[in-house]
This record gives structure tokens, C-alpha cells and sequence, in this order.
């Protein structure tokens, strides 16, 4: 059985309805937050991706087999997210525990995080190579207290944290050091929190949470502005496309938000509607270089480095050096991808790229396909899928690897008939 799916250019006038997933940052955050509160209640809309999926049966796993003196090994796969979220969770509930992951898990750090919680009593040791997974963990009641962190490698490590500090009799005083990423994602974590009610305030580099706990309170994980991107590069890369996004909402808490403000200087403009966001191309858009920093969306690079190569748009990114980090090393992925289409990316410095479009993107046949690797990366497949657009026809290998994040993207994207 062949593991690949072959795009060709169906529409280039289209306009279409679609329904995106739930947001999994959102889901991720209100899954811990009800292991911590003990809650019954469910969580409406909850995200349908792998990662979540996961991560609710391993916080089940972990709370039916939390009495138990053998050690439980709970396996992450690649979601760092829920691995970050459970080293925490797993140090302050009493209990032996092996936390673990795939090849790619044991390559991304997670020592910022653990020096952290043994500074707070915690005992936790690295079974492999210092400062990665995986990790032996022996559960204990943490009190709390107060606390130096650097997210310079993820802003995780401190939304880990502060889900679990309500809980501590001590609450949790942490001061945020160093280089700062992925802020909005803790602003989000700090929102969610507060939607909780818990006792949390932020004044600079300086966040606050009171020993309070949570209140059992419904919630409703909202549409997701990450996978939203990816229909924007459509109409960005489309003659006159038009498509409504049903349910999202300009006001989201989420930081990927700033999705709309990017494509806006790509040709592509927003327009809120009581049903969701309708976006449609600018006429007479013409490409100038731009420049792009995603220190605080490192999420969106895949999709604006495929957009700016399909509309032949010079641009120099900044904010990069943590994507090294993510489900695969995505500045060499894309950097290997796109020069399948003769689009170059050159390094200016650890954080710096250069995007060089080609002087003419290439033709291909459904027969001739470029055929794009994803690396094992969900944002790949589909930052990827709508180059056919530009060059007639792709081949995308591997591309179940979106069910991490989006699983129903193709049978949306066939459902919208842009591509076939």
C-alpha cells in the first residue's frame, strides 16, 4: 500500500465553506487543568488531534495506575507538548513513573524544566542522555515556591508549571530569564487558567499564582488560528479565492491569531462575520520582499516560507532558532523541500534566514509530480500541499502525519475541491 497522496491544481476562482479543528493548545491546557481539578466535567469541542488524544488517555492512565508501586512507563510519541505538560503533572502526584517518547522525543530538551521542578522538591532523573528524555520520575506532594526560568527553548516549560501551581500549597512566584519565545502561548496558558478562576497575575517577567484551586467550569476549545494558516496560503497562492472559516474569531486568545496580519501583506484579507472569518484575495496584489519574525509563532514559518516561494516573494525571517527543536528540525526540512522548486534558504546567522524565491517555479504533471518529504511533520504536509497550486501537481509522502494536529485536512481539502 502506497503511503503518499498526489495533488494536482483543481480551482484557481473558488470559494467554499470550511471547517477547521479545534484548537489543541487550548484542548491541551483544559485537559490538565481538569486532571489537577479532578473534574468530571467534559470539555466541549475538545481537539480531535493525535496529540490530544494522547494526551487525555495517558492523564487516564496515569490516574487509574497512580497507586500502583511498579513503575508505569507512559510513552509521548512526538507530542511535546504533552510530554512537557506531564513531567510536571507526573512529579507532583505521588507515584512511580517512566516518561518516555519517540526517536525525535529523546532529541528535544527538556532540562530547563526539570532543574526547575527538583529546585522544588521534586525527584526526577534522566535514564539516557543529560537534559533529554526519557526521564524516571518519583511522584511527590510539591509545595511550591518561588522560581527562575528560562523559556528561551520553549514556553512550555513555564505553562507546565503554572497549570499545576494552583494546586501547590505554596502557589508558584516565577520569574521568566533570558530570551523570551512563544509568549502568546503562555499568555494562553495564563487565559485559560483564569477562565478557571484561578488566582493568577502577570506584571513583566514576573507571574504570580495563589495557592487557589480550580473551579469546575465549562469550557469550549475554539477553532485553531495554526490550522487556519494553511487555508490562507490557498488564497494567497489562488487567482481570486474566497473561503469562510467557520466559527473563527478574530478575538481568539490565541496567538497564532496573528495569522491574519501576516497575510495581509501576502495578498490575502480578513473580514469577520458572525458565522466565522471570510478571507479572500486582494486584486491587483503585487509581491514585494518582506521581512517576518517568529520569535512569538514559530508555528507559522512552514506555511509563510511556502506561501512566499509559491508567489515568487523575496524574504528574510528572523525568530528561528528554536524550530530546531520542534517535530522535526523545520528550517532543514523546509530548506531541503523547497529547493525541490528551486527556491533557495540561506542561513544569515542562527536565527536569520533569507528566502530567495525561484526566477520561474518549475511545471509538473500529476505524472511528474514534485514529490515532498514531511519529515514526520504534520505542518509540512500541509504548509506543502497547496504549492500545487503554483507548480501543477505534488506528491506529499507520508501524509497521515496531519492527524497529529488537523486529521480531517484532505477530506476538507477535497470537500472545497481546490485541489483534486
Amino acid at each position: 500500500m502506497t503511503n503518499h497522496k498526489k495533488l494536482t491544481a483543481n480551482l484557481f476562482d473558488f470559494k467554499s465553506t470550511v471547517q477547521l479543528s479545534s484548537s489543541k493548545s487550548e484542548s491541551n491546557r483544559a485537559l490538565m487543568i481538569r486532571a489537577y481539578g479532578n473534574f468530571d466535567r467534559h470539555i466541549k469541542k475538545l481537539s480531535d488531534a493525535d496529540d490530544t488524544i494522547l494526551l487525555r488517555d495517558n492523564l487516564e492512565l496515569i490516574d487509574d495506575c497512580a497507586k500502583s508501586s511498579i513503575p508505569l512507563i507512559i510513552d509521548c510519541a512526538n507530542a511535546g507538548t504533552a510530554f512537557r505538560f506531564l513531567v510536571t503533572h507526573m512529579a507532583s502526584k505521588p507515584g512511580t513513573w517512566m516518561l518516555t517518547g519517540s526517536d525525535r522525543m529523546k532529541e528535544r530538551p527538556v532540562g530547563e524544566l526539570v532543574e526547575a521542578l527538583r529546585k522544588l522538591g521534586a525527584e526526577i532523573d534522566y535514564i539516557g542522555e543529560q537534559g533529554f528524555p526519557p526521564l524516571r520520575i518519583q511522584g511527590k506532594n510539591i509545595t511550591g515556591g518561588k522560581l527562575s526560568l528560562s523559556t528561551s527553548k520553549s514556553s512550555q516549560f513555564a505553562s507546565s508549571l503554572l497549570l499545576a501551581a494552583p494546586t501547590w500549597p505554596q502557589g508558584l512566584e516565577l520569574e521568566l530569564v533570558g530570551d523570551q519565545s512563544s509568549t502568546p502561548y503562555l499568555d494562553l496558558t495564563i487565559a485559560i487558567m483564569q477562565h478557571y478562576k484561578a488566582d493568577v497575575s502577570q506584571a513583566g517577567n514576573r507571574i504570580v499564582v495563589k495557592p487557589k484551586p480550580y473551579q469546575n467550569i465549562a469550557f469550549t476549545a475554539q477553532p485553531d488560528w495554526s490550522s487556519a494558516s494553511y487555508w490562507y496560503e490557498m488564497v494567497a497562492l489562488s487567482k481570486g479565492g474566497e473561503l469562510l472559516l467557520q466559527q473563527l474569531d478574530t478575538q481568539s486568545i490565541q496567538g497564532d491569531k496573528v495569522v491574519a496580519d501576516i497575510f495581509e501583506k501576502l495578498g490575502v484579507h480578513s473580514h469577520q462575520e458572525p458565522n466565522g472569518v471570510r478571507i479572500f484575495k486582494m486584486e491587483n496584489f503585487v509581491p514585494e520582499p518582506l521581512s517576518f519574525n517568529f520569535r512569538h509563532s514559530p508555528d507559522l514559518l512552514p506555511t509563510v516560507a511556502a506561501t512566499c516561494s509559491g508567489l515568487g516573494v523575496e524574504a528574510h525571517f528572523s525568530g528561528l532558532k528554536n524550530l530546531k527543536y520542534k517535530e522535526s528540525d523545520r528550517i532543514l526540512a523546509m530548506k531541503n523541500e523547497l529547493n525541490k522548486v528551486g527556491v533557495r534558504m540561506e542561513a544569515l546567522s542562527e536565527d536569520e534566514y533569507k528566502l530567495i524565491p525561484a526566477i520561474k517555479l518549475p511545471d509538473f504533471t500529476k505524472d511528474t509530480a514534485v514529490v515532498f518529504d514531511t519529515w514526520a511533520d504534520h505542518r509540512l504536509a500541509m504548509s506543502l500541499a497547496p504549492l500545487a497550486l503554483k507548480v501543477g501537481a505534488v506528491q506529499i509522502n507520508n501524509p497521515d502525519v496531519v492527524s497529529k494536529s488537523y486529521p480531517n485536512f484532505w477530506n476538507v481539502l477535497r470537500k472545497t475541491g481546490i485541489l483534486k
